[in-house]
């Protein structure tokens, strides 16, 4: 496809050419756009509200270039709020229990101030602008658990949890879990909360494991 004329893309060129200087690839393009994002969601008073001016001039990457790969602020903000995420380990445990001990303790422990602080600004952007929240979920959470979804399927299959268990709603009480210990206690990382995360844990494989 021909590029628009004063953008920064360029047309395709043969695999035995080198690539002349002066232009940026794509995948640089996109990492300075999202990070530039990522911090003026940050440094906002105001979580996630900046203009497209602002964003280019904090990327150094034009608008033409910014509008071909995000049709609007919310589809970046979604991606920007979740570089640098990754899913859950899933710890090479015994029993499918001691996964899931694990697997969320480790998680709780990973939550460090600037991830808190980002946490925060993306539950304050969900709840203003659900659109956002919905497709936050859609494209990233969703996609983070499924390992653990899969996990706790073939559980059931094999018949380790009750077939009458629906496990997305197992999974969003395991993961309610922690958020309430960062979100309303403000204890995220903290001995105490891991101790309560991994009694929730117990309860709730109590209420689904076959006896």
């Amino acid at each position: 496809m021909t590029p628009l004329p004063g953008t920064d893309s360029a047309p395709p060129v043969p695999h035995t050419a080198k690539r002349g200087p002066g232009r940026p690839r794509a995948t640089d393009i996109e990492r300075r756009v999202l990070q530039a994002s990522r911090e003026l969601i940050s440094e906002s008073a105001n979580a996630g509200e900046y203009t497209l001016n602002q964003l280019v001039e904090r990327s150094g990457v034009s608008r033409a270039a910014i509008y071909r790969r995000w049709d609007s602020l919310r589809t970046l903000n979604v991606a920007a709020l979740d570089i640098d995420r990754v899913p859950l380990p899933q710890p090479a445990a015994d029993t499918l229990r001691e996964t899931l001990l694990q697997g969320y303790a480790q998680g709780v422990t990973a939550i460090d101030d600037s991830a808190m602080a980002m946490i925060t600004k993306r539950l304050i952007m969900g709840l203003r602008d659900p659109a956002l929240q919905r497709s936050y979920w859609e494209r990233h959470v969703r996609r983070r658990r499924q390992d653990f979804t899969e996990l706790l399927l073939r559980a059931q299959q094999d018949g380790q949890i009750r077939k009458d268990i629906d496990v997305e709603i197992a999974l969003d009480l395991i993961n309610g879990l922690g958020y309430y210990q960062g979100v309303v206690r403000g204890e995220w990382g903290t001995k105490a909360a891991q101790a309560r995360v991994a009694a929730g844990i117990e309860l709730v494989w109590d209420a689904i494991a076959v006896k």
